[in-house]
């Protein structure tokens, strides 16, 4: 249950935005600058990071939005291997109810969002640790 609730935080953090490239020392993000967007319009973006000191009490997420002119969409998240290593990322945006992105020229941004317990009004704080944005062209699956 933890886990759902927090990735349906790190979404919204992202929806909610962070600004442009930014890091924590000891984080880094990057996109790759070709995404995939098959025939049910779900794209496929991808990446590295770079991340330490996570703890299971305060895990740290991958997340990510795409952007087509006005349309802006973000999905799943990963949790993110915190060990001071190079990784890849890879996340899955779906588009719902005739929202959905086009294939050519779009916006991702990436986020690594650590997520602390707290108590409060609002029992989950977000930090953003890094934070990337990367123009992609999203080319169709073959």
């Amino acid at each position: 249950m933890y886990a759902k609730t927090a990735t349906g935080l790190a979404a919204l953090a992202v929806l909610l935005g962070a600004g442009t490239a930014t890091s924590a020392p000891g984080y880094e993000i990057a996109v790759n600058s070709r995404a995939v967007i098959a025939s049910d319009h779900t794209v496929t973006t991808s990446g590295t990071y770079r991340c330490t000191g996570s703890t299971g009490a305060s895990p740290v997420f991958v997340t990510a939005s795409v952007r087509q002119n006005n349309t802006s969409m973000s999905g799943e998240s990963q949790e993110a291997v915190c060990d001071g290593e190079l990784h890849t990322w890879q996340l899955e945006t779906k588009g719902f109810r005739g929202i959905h992105l086009e294939a050519g020229s779009a916006t991702v941004q990436s986020h690594l969002v650590q997520i602390k317990p707290r108590s409060g009004l609002i029992p989950i704080e977000t930090n953003f640790l890094a934070t990337t944005e990367q123009q992609v062209e999203l080319l169709p699956q073959r």
